[in-house]
């Protein structure tokens, strides 16, 4: 329980530092003079940068494992928040907000790497209630900054005060955090043994498939080949894409559309983001009942109509308050895809081990699923940035043009993608291996 409460702040710790960044933009743009087009290219560098650092997390968690990645993500994260918010000028802010795109990136896939790790150790969906810790995170956040707004405190005060919040969280973490049971390098952890010797009964055939439960009990030693097919990565990115699209719009975008295009105050602006994540917060606590219930296919197909009904209530908004209604769809819409497709990738990593397609010839049994996991989350996490600086971008073009709200709509047509492949979505296959095939228990 002590490491799902731990994984559980990690994400909220992180979604807090993520909010505050984003809905100070309208903040730069006043106190920098940056304009719409500058603002796009911020974004667009953020997203690139968190993708490296994403792609970079799956290296360094397989060195020194996904906790330290982790606790120093949010270490530079923090640094970075505090360059952003004492930056005299646009080189200086350019590079403090790049450094915590980095940051961001990393942090991401690796609490991810754990989170799948902590859900495996308790047999059910957990993903979902991390990503609502993440979401209230995100609502404390917005709610500093528009409090800082009230108070008159200036980004460079306020933000630095959030930094020293995020670097506190982070030392707090390095106590607590799970290490996820990966061996160092060249050793064998002994929890990771314990967990393939109950997991050696299990393997994915091709006749009599059934869905496994999501403990352990569901993987089989592991065969010659190290990774999750990319193909299955880019289905089940492809199914995530328009979370983090509408994600990235809201996130970037909707302060700024709330107090340029509907005359929202300094106050009121970050309120339409506090709202989505809000929403967020609902669909992902309850998530995790709807799947035990409903399974995560048909959970991840019903969410698409309602994000694209929340688009189309901010597109045609007469005034903010009817915006913030229609963010708040959004996200009770789009909330638990993105967990539900890191649960899926976990499975994913399971059936490639059990299938006898992971674990290169001669690697021993132990840990190799976190690790194969591992690889695959770092992978899938970096379609987030790519749908990110979609989001990002393209809302953008569009508020350059003055027409934000067109780009709310186009992001409406973007909500119904992943309720078609939502069969991507699927739990993990598996039969139970013949009874000569399976190594008795030691």
């Amino acid at each position: 329980m002590t490491e799902r409460i731990a994984t559980t702040a990690a994400y909220a710790v992180q979604g807090f530092g993520f909010a505050v960044v984003l809905t100070s933009i309208p903040g730069y743009k006043d106190r920098l003079g940056m304009g719409d087009d500058v603002v796009t290219l911020v974004v667009l560098g953020v997203c690139v940068l968190a993708g490296l650092g994403s792609a970079l997390s799956g290296v360094v968690a397989a060195l020194r494992g996904a906790r330290t990645v982790v606790v120093g993500g949010l270490l530079l994260a923090a640094a970075a928040v505090a360059g952003i918010g004492l930056a005299p000028s646009w080189p200086v802010f350019f590079g403090a907000i790049g450094l915590y795109g980095l940051a961001l990136g990393a942090v991401d896939a690796a609490m991810n790497m754990l989170g799948i790790d902590v859900e495996r150790a308790h047999g059910r969906s957990l993903l979902a209630s991390f990503y609502a810790a993440n979401a209230a995170g995100g609502v404390l956040g917005a709610l500093a900054v528009s409090g800082g707004a009230l108070a008159g405190l200036g980004q460079p005060l306020a933000l630095p005060l959030v930094a020293l919040l995020v670097a506190v969280g982070a030392a707090w973490l390095a106590l607590r955090l799970p290490d996820g049971g990966r061996p160092a390098p060249g050793a064998v952890a002994p929890d990771a043994v314990v967990r393939d010797a109950q997991v050696r009964d299990a393997v994915v055939g091709d006749a009599g498939v059934r869905d496994a439960p999501a403990g352990p009990g569901a993987v089989a030693a592991p065969g010659p080949v190290t990774w999750v097919a990319a193909g299955t990565i880019a289905l089940l990115g492809a199914g995530m894409l328009a979370f983090p699209v509408a994600d990235s719009a809201v996130s970037s975008w909707s302060a700024t559309f709330l107090r340029d295009v509907l005359a929202a105050s300094a106050a009121a602006a970050p309120l339409g983001y506090a709202a989505y994540q809000a929403a967020l917060i609902v669909s992902r606590l309850v998530g995790d009942g709807l799947v035990e219930r409903l399974g995560r296919v048909r959970v991840v197909r019903l969410g698409g109509p309602r994000g694209a009904l929340g688009c189309v209530a901010v597109a045609a908004s007469p005034a903010w308050p009817v915006a913030e209604l229609g963010l708040a769809v959004t996200g009770l819409g789009r909330g638990v895809v993105a967990p539900l497709a890191f649960s899926a990738v976990g499975d994913r990593a399971r059936e490639a081990v059990a299938s006898g397609r992971a674990g290169a010839a001669g690697e021993p049994a132990a840990g190799v699923v976190a690790t194969v996991t591992d690889r695959a989350v770092a992978r899938l996490n970096v379609f987030t940035y790519a749908g990110a600086v979609l989001g990002g971008v393209l809302t953008g073009v569009f508020a350059t043009a003055h027409h934000l709200r067109v780009g709310f709509v186009v992001l409406a047509v973007l909500a119904a993608v992943s309720a078609v492949l939502a069969s991507a979505f699927r739990p993990a296959r598996v039969v139970a291996a013949p009874v000569s095939e399976a190594t008795p228990p030691a």
